[in-house]
Formats: structure tokens, C-alpha cells, sequence
């Protein structure tokens, strides 16, 4: 094959790529993007995944959360939490929210609970993330629980145990103000304790 012919086959085959093995005319995403749902499978630095609770396991391996605005130290539940001690670590949306109680959170708030045990042992992980603007009842937030019995919750807020564990615990957010110690409470959001 001759240098014309050679460069002709590949401009043709650079043109008709795109297309094969997918119905769809719209690009492939690459993996660590988030996609229109909100769901991502390697998540961000500020933004863990929400497609299922390996892919959330993995991330927390790698530490990203500790980049946050992190209580300093663990402590008691607050009185409303169905958490024993534990310790937040809230990311840049969340730590910068000044809506009033009633205000709904942005698109990718997203907190990390580290639970402990009562030798101050770190026992697992309490995970939610907001994936879409509006909070729907909590149905719009990805959550996902690890204790030391095994995962507690892992999915939307739509049903199942994120619904009727994470969701009914934490639409309390920010109408029990004056019974916790929290900072702008609201839209499924309890934030650090001071």
C-alpha cells in the first residue's frame, strides 16, 4: 500500500470510529466524568461515586475526603443521629453553604461520616451526595452506609433502606435546630458540630 493510499484509509476509518459500538450520536464519556444522572463510577476529589458501594469503598481508599472541611476529632452522635461516634468531613459546597434552613443544597454537596466504635476504632463509613438540584423528598441523594455488621444502605433515597434509614433520619435536617450543635442544618444536611 502506498503512502496516498495508506493516509486515505486512515482519514476514513478516523471518521466513521466515533460511531461503531454504540446506537447512540452522542460521544462516549470518558470514566471519570459525571454523567447527566449524576452517577460516576471513580468519582472526584470532591465528588465521591454514586453508582454502587465498591466504587464508593474504593474512592474512600483513597483518601480525598481528608481534603475536606473536616471535624477535628470524633465525638458523641449529636441527640438526633442514629450514629455513634463519629466524625464529618463535608466538601467545598457544603462547607461553603450560607442558604438559610429552608434553602436547598447545590448539585454535588456531598458528605463523608466516618463511624467509630467505642474503643475509637474507625468501623465504617456513612456517605450522601446530592445529584440533582432539587433535594425531591431526599430521593435525589445518593447514600451509603458501612458499619461493622456489613452495608446498611446503598442507593437513591427513592426506596429501600437509603429511603427508609438515611432519608427519614435526615429530612430532620434543620427543623430540630435547638436540639444539635450544627451549622446551617438543612436540606438532608447535618453538618459539623462546633
Amino acid at each position: 500500500m502506498n503512502f496516498f493510499h495508506y493516509t486515505l484509509v486512515l482519514a476514513l476509518s478516523a471518521t466513521t470510529l466515533p460511531g461503531c459500538g454504540s446506537d447512540s450520536a452522542t460521544p462516549a464519556m470518558a470514566s471519570n466524568t459525571t454523567p447527566s444522572d449524576g452517577m460516576s463510577s471513580t468519582g472526584s476529589a470532591q465528588l465521591p461515586p454514586t453508582t454502587n458501594g465498591a466504587d464508593v469503598e474504593a474512592w474512600l481508599k483513597k483518601g480525598s475526603y481528608l481534603d475536606w472541611s473536616c471535624e477535628t476529632a470524633e465525638h458523641p452522635k449529636i441527640k438526633v443521629s442514629a450514629h455513634g461516634h463519629n466524625r464529618v468531613c463535608s466538601n467545598d459546597l457544603i462547607a461553603g453553604f450560607s442558604g438559610a434552613v429552608g434553602d436547598e443544597r447545590p448539585k454535588g454537596s456531598a458528605a463523608v461520616k466516618e463511624l467509630y466504635d467505642d474503643s475509637s476504632a474507625l468501623v465504617g463509613y456513612a456517605v450522601s451526595v446530592k445529584l440533582a438540584d432539587l433535594s425531591s423528598g431526599g430521593d435525589n441523594w445518593y447514600w451509603y452506609e458501612r458499619t461493622a455488621s456489613g452495608v446498611a444502605a446503598d442507593g437513591t433515597g427513592k426506596a429501600g433502606a437509603p429511603h427508609t434509614i438515611c432519608v427519614s433520619c435526615h429530612s430532620g435536617a434543620g427543623a430540630d435546630t435547638d436540639l444539635h450543635n450544627v451549622n446551617h442544618s438543612s436540606d438532608f444536611v447535618y453538618d459539623v458540630v462546633n
